[in-house]
C-alpha cells in the first residue's frame, strides 16, 4: 500500500477499535473480571496480546495482500450484535462475552477483506480463546477423574468405598471437588496445543491429531494425578498427599504434563518448515480503501451499541411485586430440628424458609426466594442447590411434582454428605404466572419480558426431602397468613 492508503486503513482500524471498546465496554470489563478473579481463567489475559503479536509477525504478508473492505462479516456481525443486546439486557454474561470476542475478528476481516483476512486467519480465530467458558464441564470432569482414579485404585487392590463424589479407603476419606476436576488443566492444554500446532505444523492431519492429543492428554493426566495422591495417602497412612500436599503436587504434575504435551510435539514437528516467501516479496497491491462499506460496518455498531445503552439508562421500574408464600400440602410444620441442608442464594429480595415433617421427623425444607428489583438476577450461575464442603453429589433423576394445578417434571439432584445424611434437592422459577423447570427457558423468558419491559419479578423455589420420599405426593401451594 502506499502511504496514503495505509494511513487512512490504520485510522479506520482505530476508529474501528475504539467503537468495538465504546460500545462493548461492559463485555469486556466483565470477561477481564473473570480473567482476573477465576484462576480457571487466567490464562486469557494473554489471549489478545498473543493475538496481536501473531499478526504483528504477518505484519510483511499483509500489505501484499489486496486489502478490499467487505460487506460480507455484517452476515455474522448483525447477529452476534443482537445477542450482546440480549446477554446486556437478560444479564447473560456468556452472551456477551461470546458476542464481544466473536465481532472483533469480524470486524478486522471486514476491513482487510477476504485475500488479506486469509493471512491472519489463525490469530484472528485465536481471539475465542479469550471467551472465559468452560466452567460448565466440571461436573462432568469431576464425574470422569472419580470413575478413572476409583477404576485404578481397585486395579491395584485398594479397599474403598464410593458415594457420590467421596472416595473412603481404609485410611481416610477424599473428596473429588471442583478444584480436582482439573478444568484449568483442560483448558490451558487446548490453548496450548493449538497455538503450538499453529507454529510448528503445515500438515493439517499432525495440526488436528496434536489439537486432539491435547484435549485427552489432560484429563488422562488429572485421573493419574488423583489416583496417586490417594495412593500415595494410603502407603504413608495420610502423611503425605493430604490438605495442602495434593494442591502442591497438582501445581507440579500440571507442569510436568505441558512439558509432557509439548515434548509430544517437538517429535511431531515438522523440521522443514517453508518460510513464507511473501515477506521478502517487493509487491505493492493497490488498495480499494473505500469509505462506503467502513461507514456501514460503524453504522451497525452504533445502532445496536445505542440501543444497548437505552436499556442501560433506562432500567427497569423498582416494582415490588405482592408474592405469596408457598408450603407443601398435607405436611405439618416444624422447627424443632435445623435440617441440615441450605443452599447458596446470592443476589434475593427476599428469602422465607419452612420445614415439613416426614415420618415424624423434620427433613423437608422448601426455601421460597423472591426477586423483584432491577439488579436482582433470578436465573445466576452464584445461585447453587447445595454446598460442595457439606454436600457431594450422587446422581440425577426427573421426577413429577404437582405445583399448584399444574403437574411438573422436575429433575431431583441426590446428594449424600459425610454423615452419610441422603437428600434429594430440586429446584424450579415461577415468572408471570409460569413455571420453569430450566435455567435457560427461565433466562430466556426474563430477558424477553426484560425486553419488552413487561418483568415484574419472579421467584425461586427449591425443595429438599430424604431421598426413600415420594414426592408426587407433595402438593405445592400458596399460603396466605
Amino acid at each position: 500500500m502506499d502511504k496514503q492508503s495505509n494511513r487512512k486503513f490504520v485510522t479506520l482500524l482505530s476508529i474501528t477499535i475504539a467503537l468495538w471498546a465504546l460500545f462493548f465496554w461492559q463485555g469486556i470489563v466483565t470477561a477481564f473480571d473473570i480473567w482476573w478473579g477465576n484462576e480457571i481463567f487466567n490464562h486469557c489475559l494473554f489471549v489478545v496480546p498473543t493475538s496481536a503479536y501473531l499478526i504483528y509477525q504477518k505484519r510483511n504478508q499483509v500489505p501484499t495482500c489486496s486489502i478490499k473492505p467487505t460487506l460480507l462479516p455484517l452476515a455474522c456481525i448483525v447477529p452476534f450484535c443482537f445477542l450482546y443486546v440480549v446477554g446486556q439486557v437478560g444479564d447473560i454474561q456468556l452472551f456477551m462475552h461470546v458476542a464481544v470476542f466473536t465481532i472483533l475478528p469480524l470486524l478486522i476481516w471486514s476491513l482487510l477483506g477476504h485475500d488479506a483476512s486469509k493471512v491472519i486467519i489463525f490469530p484472528l480465530f485465536f481471539l475465542l480463546f479469550a471467551i472465559p467458558i468452560g466452567e460448565q464441564l466440571i461436573p462432568h470432569l469431576q464425574e470422569v477423574t472419580a470413575d478413572g482414579s476409583v477404576a485404578l485404585l481397585k486395579a491395584v487392590g485398594i479397599p474403598l468405598y464410593r458415594s457420590g463424589l467421596y472416595i473412603e479407603i481404609p485410611a481416610g476419606r477424599f473428596l473429588v471437588a471442583e478444584a480436582c476436576s482439573g478444568v484449568s488443566f483442560f483448558i490451558v492444554s487446548i490453548v496450548i496445543g493449538s497455538l503450538f500446532s499453529y507454529l510448528s505444523f503445515v500438515s493439517i492431519k499432525k495440526k488436528l491429531a496434536f489439537v486432539t492429543i491435547s484435549v485427552f492428554l489432560p484429563v488422562l493426566a488429572n485421573v493419574i494425578r488423583v489416583f496417586g495422591i490417594i495412593y500415595i495417602a494410603h502407603k504413608t497412612d495420610m502423611e503425605y498427599a493430604a490438605g495442602a500436599d495434593h494442591l502442591i503436587y497438582g501445581w507440579f504434575f500440571f507442569a510436568f504434563v505441558i512439558v509432557c504435551l509439548l515434548g509430544i510435539g517437538e517429535l511431531m514437528r515438522d523440521k522443514n518448515i517453508p518460510v513464507d516467501t511473501a515477506q521478502n516479496a517487493n509487491v505493492n497491491q493497490t488498495a480499494d480503501i473505500s469509505l462506503k462499506k467502513p461507514t456501514a460496518i460503524f453504522s451497525v455498531l452504533c445502532l445496536f451499541g445505542l440501543w444497548g445503552t437505552s436499556y442501560s439508562l433506562s432500567g427497569l421500574e423498582n416494582t415490588q411485586a405482592a408474592f405469596s408464600q408457598k408450603e407443601i400440602q398435607s405436611l405439618l410444620e416444624c422447627n424443632k430440628h435445623n435440617v441440615g441442608w441450605r443452599p447458596v442464594v446470592e443476589g434475593a429480595d427476599g428469602i422465607s424458609r419452612k420445614q415439613y415433617l416426614i415420618s415424624d421427623i423434620c427433613q423437608a425444607v422448601l426455601i421460597q426466594a423472591n426477586y423483584y428489583s432491577q439488579d436482582s438476577e433470578l436465573v445466576s450461575g452464584l445461585t447453587l442447590l447445595y454446598s460442595e464442603k457439606e454436600w457431594s453429589l450422587e446422581n440425577t433423576k426427573s421426577e413429577k411434582v404437582q405445583i399448584g394445578d399444574q403437574q411438573v417434571m422436575v429433575s431431583f439432584i441426590y446428594l449424600t454428605s459425610p454423615t452419610e445424611q441422603k437428600v434429594k434437592v430440586t429446584k424450579w422459577y415461577e415468572v408471570n404466572n409460569r413455571v420453569f423447570t430450566s435455567n435457560i427457558k427461565a433466562k430466556l423468558y426474563v430477558t424477553f419480558l426484560k425486553m419488552t419491559r413487561q418483568y415484574n419479578g419472579g421467584r425461586l423455589l427449591m425443595l429438599a426431602v430424604p431421598q426413600e420420599a415420594n414426592t408426587i405426593e407433595f402438593q405445592i401451594t400458596e399460603y396466605y397468613e
